[in-house]
């Protein structure tokens, strides 16, 4: 099932897309809902992020093609670090180029969305609590990590985070093709089969030491080819099997 939230008739909605057309979501989205009377054309209307996350998590050096291109040690355990709301953006929305940086790249990367309050979740029940799954771009200012030896500001400027463009239930993430593309030549090409730590290790691993709410996403790691800088004008897609296209612009700071 393929779920967007969007923007039409002035109004924010949250419906369920069946081909073109976009049916009312009813109910719970983090509990019982179902489809609804029909509502209006996908073209009709402007996507939003599929999410409204309080907090995302999200892990580095998580596949094995990205480790072998940066000859890294393979991480024993989820290297992670937070990404603000603040970084969140829609489907088409900008991302601006943040003018304290000169080395900007993007990550494309699949998101799980949690559907329920995770505390000490055992791994064979992780999945039991995902509602479903998005696309993400983790836009990084490369040479800001390496002035910091941190990464707030590398990762959580505003706009770093475009998610979208729906929210998908019912898939398998463990073998799902996923691509990264500048201005329409492929970057990145992997599987999420390359994953060092699954979906089921990284939510029971975040959850034993702080509390997932619905809403909240767990952003899981990008494949190799991501190290590519981007500058004004580059339009950035992120495309995984199953979910459809993630598509950004970058544009200078204003």
């Amino acid at each position: 099932m393929k779920i967007t939230r969007f923007q039409w008739q002035d109004k924010v909605n949250w419906g369920i897309l069946e081909g073109d057309t976009i049916f009312a979501l009813v109910g719970d989205l983090y509990g019982d809902f179902g489809k609804g009377k029909e509502m209006c054309q996908l073209l009709d209307v402007r996507l939003l992020a599929p999410v409204e996350p309080s907090i995302t998590v999200a892990c580095g050096m998580n596949y094995m093609d990205h480790i072998k291109e940066l000859e890294w040690p393979v991480p024993q355990e989820p290297v992670l670090f937070f990404k603000p709301a603040n970084t969140v953006i829609s489907p088409e929305d900008d991302i601006i180029y943040p003018a304290m940086s000169q080395d900007l790249r993007y990550e494309s990367e699949l998101c799980c969305v949690i559907k329920r309050q995770a505390k000490n979740v055992a791994e064979g029940e992780a999945l039991d609590y995902v509602l479903g799954y998005t696309c993400g771009n983790d836009v990084t200012a490369t040479d800001l990590t390496e002035k910091d030896g941190r990464l707030t500001r590398s990762k959580g400027f505003d706009t770093s985070g475009p998610l979208g463009p729906f929210l998908v239930t019912g898939l398998d993430p463990h073998n799902l093709a996923i691509k990264g593309r500048v201005n329409g030549v492929t970057k990145q090409d992997s599987n999420t089969s390359l994953m060092v730590f699954g979906i089921e290790k990284l939510i029971s691993y975040i959850s034993a030491f702080m509390t997932l709410r619905p809403g909240d996403v767990v952003w899981t790691g990008t494949p190799g080819g991501g190290s590519c800088p981007v500058k004004v004008g580059d339009v950035i897609e992120v495309e995984i099997e199953g979910i459809g296209v993630l598509k950004n612009k970058v544009v200078a700071p204003k």
